[in-house]
């Protein structure tokens, strides 16, 4: 009996949205958000709380002692790493100086160090060893899943359009010791001045995301998930095309484990294939209601908008 090849996909790709689902926990829980700030833009971080407590916590330790205020990125290497958290300058001073760290905390391995996610720097030969240091990956770094007993990732930044990038993209000096890429900004080439430096400061911010949003850093939707029993999560949607159809494409390395479903979460129906999102939230406010969408490309996870008030 020859088996209908839409409705085999269609089901297939249910099958797949629902193992994302049911096992985002492999990717990490994010309940706290922190605001990066730095002289070349802001970025936010959502940390995974629950995957990896103790090195949240040791990271909101530095926070709320503003360890991190007036810190520098230090090291930046393109298509790898930037890298912060480990030294800063004091006001009307041009002397960098280590940032006094507490006591190295346990290693937390386990989500993988794609581009855009937060790790823990550490000492060569000691998986053990983070205090204060932390990296953005800017590329898909997954040899660090295992070197040296694995470098922790606890956050992701949210945007995929990244000011890091940015930084990445600047002029690297060499002043030796832990300088040997020193991002600078204006450097006439000479003299590293403290008005060349990129400074950053971190703080834990209060914003409350809406479950279902644009981003309009990225052009991404970010939707939270109620698939049923085949689990709640966040996911994220790329647009593909916006004429003459909408079409939306799931991003499967993007999911974020929930706890529970809230009034308001997208609903995912497996039997029809259906995706309901009852607000979007542009720039703050509700933009859309009850957006319907329908699974129509089971192989790319493409979903077409329907209707939508």
């Amino acid at each position: 009996m020859k088996r209908n090849s839409s409705v085999w996909r269609r089901k297939s790709a249910v099958c797949l949205i629902g193992f994302l689902l049911w096992n985002s926990n492999s990717v990490g829980f994010a309940q706290t958000m922190v605001r990066v700030s730095t002289n070349l833009g802001d970025f936010d971080i959502e940390l995974f709380d629950s995957e990896t407590p103790g090195t949240v916590q040791n990271f909101l330790n530095y926070i709320g002692s503003n360890s991190y205020a007036d810190s520098i990125v230090h090291r930046s290497v393109p298509g790898f790493v930037i890298q912060g958290g480990g030294f800063a300058i004091e006001e009307e001073t041009t002397t960098i100086l280590a940032i006094e760290t507490d006591p190295a905390i346990a290693n937390e391995p386990g989500i993988s160090n794609v581009r855009g996610t937060v790790a823990m720097a550490k000492l060569g030969g000691d998986p053990n060893s983070a205090t204060s240091q932390w990296f953005v990956n800017l590329a898909d770094n997954t040899f660090l899943d295992s070197d040296n007993g694995g470098f922790t990732v606890f956050g992701r930044v949210l945007s995929d359009d990244m000011v890091v990038d940015s930084i990445s993209q600047l002029t690297r000096v060499s002043l030796g010791g832990a300088f040997t890429d020193l991002p600078v900004v204006n450097y006439n080439g000479v003299n590293v001045t403290r008005e060349n430096l990129v400074f950053t400061d971190i703080a834990v911010i209060e914003e409350v995301l809406a479950p279902n949003r644009f981003d309009n850093s990225s052009g991404n939707l970010v939707l939270s998930i109620d698939a049923g029993s085949a689990g709640i999560a966040e996911l994220v949607f790329t647009i593909e095309t916006s004429e003459p159809d909408v079409v939306i494409r799931a991003q499967v390395n993007s999911v974020v484990s929930l706890p529970s479903a809230d009034a308001g979460f997208t609903t995912f129906d497996g039997q029809t294939g259906q995706l309901v999102i009852p607000e979007l939230d542009v720039d703050g406010s509700v933009a859309f209601r009850n957006l319907v969408f329908t699974l129509t490309d089971a192989d790319q996870l493409l979903f077409t908008l329907e209707s939508f008030e």
